[in-house]
């Protein structure tokens, strides 16, 4: 899925340059999705799913609610979960990790 940058009135760039085309992005990455999905998936709780990576309850909190990102050690850590649920886990690793899933195949 793609969004696309569309212009609006005011837009000074495209007022500075109409024949510029539309930009398509892809989707942004929704860490808060798939935390909250992996979650769910495993039946745990805000607070057991914190425990089970070593942060607070209202750090899970915080990235369910999109406010903030996980670190990079937070990460690496969700991505171990999923490998190991298997099928389920490589769903949800297409589709919100694919740079992990690339590192899984070299």
């Amino acid at each position: 899925m793609t969004v696309q940058i569309l212009s609006q009135a005011g837009d000074k760039w495209r007022d500075i340059c109409p024949t510029l085309p539309i930009m398509e992005l892809e989707k942004p990455l929704k860490i808060s999705d798939l935390i909250r999905e992996l979650r769910q998936q495993l039946d745990l709780s805000q607070e057991k799913f914190a425990a089970n990576l070593g942060v607070s309850l209202r750090t899970v909190n915080r990235w369910e609610n999109g406010s903030t990102v996980p670190s990079q050690m937070a990460l690496k850590l969700i991505e171990e979960m999923l490998q190991k649920m298997g099928e389920p886990g490589k769903r949800l690793l297409n589709e919100y990790l694919p740079k992990a899933k690339q590192r899984q195949d070299s």
